[in-house]
């Protein structure tokens, strides 16, 4: 005979055992041990009330019979914690701020404890990123592109039920920018130019990490000799400016990645796909 689980301070599901043969009616009680504190067994055999302290509780449950024949099984309950969610702060009062493309931004979002396994999750309002996945209370894939030249909240509730049907629930509120892109985003190229015995190329880029006006500069020889000592890559309000002193190679051919401040995954800041620099 089974006795279901109970979650501390949430109202026990009644529940009566059964018994065949004999007389009827059946008389019950509890013979040794004792139900969990704040439960409570009537005559009929049901259980019901609030269990309010932790713990296995192991007893002896006697039936008689209309003629005084008993019969006794032991069993137990066991209490658990109340399930909960905490919400992690980033979202549930303000919105976590995610860049498009981005993996682990936040992080969790829920943080459960307690409960009966096993556990469900479903959205009980609201709906999840377009192509996104859930795993417990994190998103799983990269999170979609805002439209162009705009940005999307994405807000929504999870709700996370156990075995014996208590559950608890957290909203989640992402605002997604879009990714940091050179212009085009993919095939980005310059010529740096002679002038003055150096060369200068430029290349437009747009969005990323909000209010960030200098993305760093990743600067890569791809062909030919090393750039000159004293070369700079600077990002300045949309405008990557690559300068490269006198010495310099006409065969070099360098790749620019900007990487912005925003999270993409562990220990891990966006970046843009490479842009080609030629020099003549």
């Amino acid at each position: 005979m089974a006795f279901h689980a109970g979650e501390l301070t949430l109202e026990y599901t009644p529940f009566t055992p059964a018994a065949k043969g004999g007389v009827k009616p059946y008389t019950w009680n509890v013979t040794s041990g004792s139900l969990p504190p704040g439960l409570l067994m009537d005559s009929a055999g049901k259980i019901t009330g609030t269990p309010n302290a932790l713990g296995t509780y192991l007893f002896t449950v006697e039936v008689a019979d209309a003629m005084g024949t008993t019969q006794s099984i032991s069993s137990s309950i066991s209490v658990a914690r109340r399930i909960a969610v905490t919400g992690n702060p980033c979202t549930p009062q303000s919105p976590c701020n995610v860049e498009a493309g981005c993996v682990t931004a936040c992080g969790v979002f829920g943080f459960q404890s307690g409960g009966i396994g096993p556990f469900k999750y479903r959205i009980t309002k609201g709906t999840l990123p377009t192509g996104m996945g859930l795993s417990g209370f994190s998103l799983t894939k990269a999170f979609p592109a805002p439209p162009v030249g705009g940005t999307k909240d994405w807000v929504f509730t999870l709700r996370v039920t156990d075995a014996i049907g208590a559950y608890a629930e957290t909203t989640a509120k992402f605002h997604v920018y879009p990714h940091i892109a050179w212009t085009p985003v993919i095939g980005a190229k310059a010529t740096c130019r002679a002038s003055g015995g150096g060369c200068t190329a430029t290349l437009p880029y747009t969005l990323g990490t909000p209010n960030l006006t200098n993305p760093k500069v990743n600067v890569q020889v791809f062909a030919g000799p090393a750039l000159p000592p004293g070369y700079t890559a600077v990002a300045s309000n949309g405008t990557v400016t690559l300068t490269v002193p006198s010495g310099y190679s006409t065969t070099t051919t360098v790749r620019l990645v900007l990487v912005d401040t925003s999270t993409c995954g562990n220990n891990l800041y966006c970046a843009s796909q490479p842009a080609t620099i030629v020099f003549a």
